[in-house]
């Protein structure tokens, strides 16, 4: 049988290596003492990162109090999701789908956007360099996402050349698209790191639809899936019903497995339960909040994310929030937990600017979807409760794990929801 071409062409090719590069360039671009827009005059907010997050809050901040000047700093043209990319590397969506326009921010609401990369932030004198000059601010928002962990795990950096983890937006989509629409191999490897990682129920979607677009394509292939936690942190029982009933044979789940060692040349990982060889494969690192937010000091030692009030999200100094995957939450790290913090943030900062303290309920509500094939998905919704006496969250979780044409029809109508909350 011959393999469906996905049809990854050299627009799409380009347009990902333009949003591929790194989030902060430190050291290479001297900070100048150029102000770019004055001092503010109460009521300036920087947003740093145009993620799920940024662009909520940006939009958010304006509407709760158009009198506030609102400044989202981003160094693409382009958002690009990352939820709905799964769909996109086994052909059921094209890039373009995936893609948004930063000016609608501006022409509709008002937020100046700036593309640039962050130089430095200097949280004393309260100023975000840029290669062109410094903006001060009043308030800073924080949403720079993840940033995959080589320092600790130095073996995954020649790794993610090769066999990209695709857990961040743009490239690293593109190429692992190509490289399943050219594999001819007979072994494929997927590996989950430990928790907490961006969005838990993903390389399990991500398995599944492989393994749906291999069975599609009557390739002879072999998964090697290997997973560091025991099992799906989140809707296991409807991944694990569909490994067995869709995929019995084609794949092997390894659970509990640390993985020590990468020989890329040899095309080999080496695991705490022995080796396992490979022709393809999405090998998906280790994750962190970004090394500039330990470099500006709202991270120590070993601390992997910024801690943050549960409450507000406000960082260890005050106006300066963290939001999204950086941040350590009780909430997943996904693009709707950041969408629905940045909610928070923005009520919190309008209220400051207006002279009062906001004193809403926090009540955070999610809701997951996930493909156990090309066609049907599951689904999980939950609702977090934080008691500000007791400081505890009550979490109240239903699943879904019968799988649905109908559930996959209501995952895109969720992301379109999304994506409609943030530009329009």
């Amino acid at each position: 049988m011959q393999k469906k071409s996905l049809g990854v062409n050299r627009r799409e090719l380009i347009l990902g290596g333009a949003v591929a590069s790194a989030f902060l360039v430190s050291g290479v671009v001297a900070k100048t003492k150029n102000s770019l827009l004055g001092s503010p005059k109460g009521n300036r907010v920087v947003v740093v990162g145009g993620g799920y997050g940024g662009v909520t809050a940006a939009k958010y901040i304006r509407k709760e109090n158009p009198d506030a000047e609102v400044i989202l700093v981003e160094k693409n043209q382009l958002f690009v999701s990352c939820p709905l990319s799964n769909h996109f590397l086994v052909g059921l969506i094209d890039y373009g789908s995936l893609c948004f326009p930063y000016n609608k921010l501006h022409t509709k609401y008002g937020v100046k956007v700036i593309n640039d990369f962050v130089v430095d932030i200097d949280i004393p004198k309260r100023r975000v360099y840029l290669s062109d000059g410094y903006i001060e601010y009043d308030y800073l928002v924080l949403s720079p996402g993840i940033e995959y962990d080589f320092e600790n795990y130095p073996f995954y950096k020649e790794t993610a050349w090769f066999y990209p983890g695709a857990f961040k937006p743009g490239s690293e989509h593109l190429y692992l698209r190509r490289l399943l629409e050219e594999f001819e191999g007979e072994s494929i490897v997927i590996t989950v790191p430990k928790m907490p990682y961006r969005c838990p129920p993903a390389p399990y979607e991500r398995a599944a639809l492989i393994l749906s677009y291999i069975k599609e394509n009557g390739l002879k292939a072999h998964m090697y899936f290997i997973d560091e936690n025991e099992y799906p942190p989140i809707l296991r029982e409807g991944f694990m019903k569909a490994y067995n009933d869709f995929y019995k044979g084609m794949a092997t789940y390894l659970t509990g497995v640390k993985i020590k060692d990468i020989d890329v040349g040899s095309r080999k990982i080496i695991t705490s339960k022995g080796e396992v060889k490979f022709d393809f494969g999405s090998i998906i690192p280790p994750m962190k909040a970004p090394e500039f937010l330990r470099e500006i000091g709202l991270t120590y030692g070993k601390e992997k994310w910024v801690k943050v009030d549960p409450m507000t999200f406000e960082s260890k100094v005050q106006n300066v929030f963290v939001i999204g995957d950086s941040c350590e939450s009780y909430l997943p790290k996904s693009g709707y937990a950041a969408n629905s913090q940045a909610k928070v943030v923005a009520k919190i900062v309008a209220s400051r600017i207006r002279g009062k303290n906001y004193e809403g309920r926090l009540i955070q509500h999610g809701i997951c979807y996930a493909m156990v094939n090309l066609k049907s998905a599951i689904m999980v919704e939950v609702e977090y409760k934080y008691d500000v006496k007791t400081r505890e969250v009550q979490k109240i979780l239903r699943e879904d794990n019968t799988w649905k044409v109908s559930t996959a029809k209501r995952y895109y109508e969720w992301a379109r929801g999304l994506w409609r909350d943030m530009f329009l």
